[in-house]
């Protein structure tokens, strides 16, 4: 499969002509040799140590994946945006490699803040993510079944990622729970797959995956144990999904970035049913209050009119309470520390029967 990349410590290098390496010598038309009786254990420090942070990410996708919303989001964004501009970086002669490096570290992390903070494109990349997975899925499985399947149809595999990528990704903007332990199941499986891969054998299954998908000439399968690396994807798979849906992620909602657990929302508390005592309390407290009200906004407000007219006709102090009788009226003035009292008594009657209410 021939690619303008060239190799570097994220490209692995091509070994006999092949895109995988792990082949043992061979002649250029003949059969290829395997080599599957040792492990290269001579990892490059750089790439060992961002594979075994992959080990880390992937366990966190695949079982705290929903329950960890906003770091699955962000962790999404940046692994695409930091994978893709390195790439890209790796093209070009621009910079060296340190400035390759921090310039995709840095679009990963922008990409990584946009993806976390605005929930709509977290989940419409987690779709993509999940969508390309599972196309890359049934392209292996239709390449394996299916004899009569186009060889070397490269625009067919593009057609069917980018089909079933957006495909997943609308839906995953509507059904957001479960689609999201879905594709954060088959990412966490699909970043610990490799992330082992590449410590057993140096990325030679994944190398042989991308050319059954991408349908070119048969080649040779790999060694025998790079069947148990590949087993291990549905396995960590169907294993998140089990413990996301009945543990991890039971009871956990997201929506607009807020997280709301079930069973803690503040519902109101039932009206409680009063007795036949504290309703006829009710009653005469109801009584008293009126009575206080009609008291204080008839007689006394006035009180003032009423002591005018009291200096004008009496020269005599009535004292601290006294009655005007007329043929019209029947007033009742009370002192002002009465009248303190009673609106006191008003205001507490009034909170009282709020409260009850």
């Amino acid at each position: 499969m021939a690619s303008g990349a060239r190799p570097g410590s994220l490209v692995p290098p091509r070994v006999n002509g092949t895109a995988f390496p792990g082949l043992g010598p061979s002649t250029p038309d003949g059969p290829y040799v395997e080599s599957c009786t040792h492990l290269d254990t001579h990892y490059d420090i750089k790439v060992a140590v961002v594979f075994a942070v992959y080990i880390i990410f992937g366990i966190l996708y695949t079982f705290l994946g929903y329950r960890c919303f906003k770091t699955v989001m962000f962790l999404t964004g940046f692994i695409f945006a930091s994978s893709i501009v390195y790439l890209i970086c790796q093209q070009g002669d621009l910079m060296p490699t340190y400035g390759n490096e921090g310039v995709s570290l840095l679009a990963g992390v922008l990409f990584g803040l946009i993806t976390m903070l605005v929930q709509y494109v977290g989940l419409f990349m987690s779709g993509l993510h999940t969508g390309v997975l599972l196309a890359l899925a049934g392209l292996f499985t239709a390449d394996h079944f299916m004899e009569t399947s186009p060889k070397g149809s490269v625009w067919l595999c593009i057609g069917v990622l980018l089909c079933s990528a957006l495909t997943v990704a609308i839906f995953n903007l509507y059904f957001r729970k479960s689609l999201t332990i879905l594709g954060s199941s088959l990412y966490g499986g699909a970043t610990l797959s490799i992330a082992i891969d590449y410590f057993v054998e140096k990325l030679s299954m994944i190398s042989w995956l991308w050319q059954r998908v991408s349908l070119r000439p048969v080649q040779p399968p790999p060694c025998w144990f790079s069947w148990i690396v590949l087993g291990a994807w549905p396995s960590f798979v169907l294993a998140g999904l089990i413990i996301q849906f009945g543990i991890t992620g039971r009871g956990i909602h997201h929506d607009d970035g807020r997280k709301m657990k079930a069973g803690r929302k503040k519902t109101r508390a039932p009206p409680r049913v009063l007795t036949r005592a504290e309703r006829a309390e009710m009653k005469q407290k109801k009584y008293r209050y009126l009575y206080q009200v009609r008291t204080a906004h008839g007689d006394v407000i006035s009180q003032n009119f009423v002591q005018q007219l009291q200096k004008k006709d009496n020269s005599e102090s009535q004292g601290e309470c006294s009655t005007l009788q007329s043929d019209a009226t029947h007033l009742t003035i009370l002192p002002d520390t009465q009248l303190t009292a009673l609106t006191e008594s008003e205001d507490d009657s009034q909170t009282d029967i709020t409260l009850r209410r």
